[in-house]
């Protein structure tokens, strides 16, 4: 039954993305909108497959997963370090909040031009935007995934010899698992716009860019098929990311535990 339900749900989502790129072709064709402004979906896929051949777009591709990976990375251990100091003590949780609340709601982009005067235009500067952008939510879902374990299951891991770092992985961590995936699905998707609205913003970094360069590059010279190659490929990373990484753990995970619906 569960099998079935998630075929149908991948048959759903790809009758779904079939159904917009046939309008989408269809409206191009129409020649309602400019087509240098709104070019037809298979001119669009053609681009793109000669980019990817001439292993440009692959290589920007590559350059942006390095610094979300860095910058994802370098989140996920201050959210950890941050949440353990935050349950160990009262005081260091109230400052935690406090700093999540003046600092959450601020869009990482709009830090950009402070770190620019702090670490220049490389690189370093793209991962402490996505840093940003991402810390938060992990935080945030963390912190509450741990204090919504309820005492009773703590008191039961206690009682039957698990303690230290043993209850945090055995009891702690299994029951804030939906908490969270959802902030690694939320750090994951905010570091993407991060490192492409980043270089977007003030081009490549030393140099070198990734996959926002390259739509900011292709919009510059009026490639506008390129541009929409660029947007494609990240929608792709994203749905690889999201069915066999994300949604992968959550079937073996929370979803078999029943802590989630199907």
């Amino acid at each position: 039954m569960k099998m079935r339900k998630r075929k149908n749900k991948t048959y759903d989502q790809s009758l779904f993305v079939v159904s917009i790129m046939v309008c989408w072709e269809l409206l191009a064709r129409t020649k309602w909108f400019p087509p240098l402004l709104f070019p037809r979906l298979t001119t669009v896929l053609y681009q793109l497959f000669a980019d990817v051949k001439s292993g440009e777009i692959l290589g920007r591709l590559y350059f942006s997963l390095y610094l979300i990976a860095v910058g994802l990375g370098l989140a996920i251990v201050t959210a950890v370090i941050a949440t353990i100091l935050a349950l160990c003590s009262p005081l260091i949780s109230n400052w935690v909040q406090a700093v999540m609340t003046i600092l959450h709601p601020l869009p990482g982009i709009s830090i950009l031009p402070v770190i620019i005067l702090w670490l220049g235009t490389g690189p370093q500067s793209i991962i402490a935007v996505i840093w940003f952008s991402s810390v938060w939510p992990l935080i945030t879902n963390l912190h509450t995934g741990l204090r919504s374990v309820p005492v009773t299951q703590i008191e039961v891991g206690r009682n039957l010899g698990i303690k230290g770092v043993g209850l945090i992985r055995k009891v702690l961590l299994p029951g804030a698992s939906p908490y969270v995936l959802t902030g690694l699905r939320v750090a994951w998707a905010r570091a993407w716009q991060a490192s492409v609205a980043a270089e977007m913003v003030f081009g490549a970094s030393g140099g070198e860019g990734g996959l926002g360069w390259f739509i900011y590059k292709k919009r510059f010279f009026m490639d506008i098929p390129s541009v929409f190659g660029g947007m494609i490929v990240i929608i792709i990373v994203g749905l690889i990311v999201e069915r066999l990484g994300f949604e992968w753990v959550e079937v073996r995970t929370v979803r078999r535990w029943g802590m989630t619906q199907e």
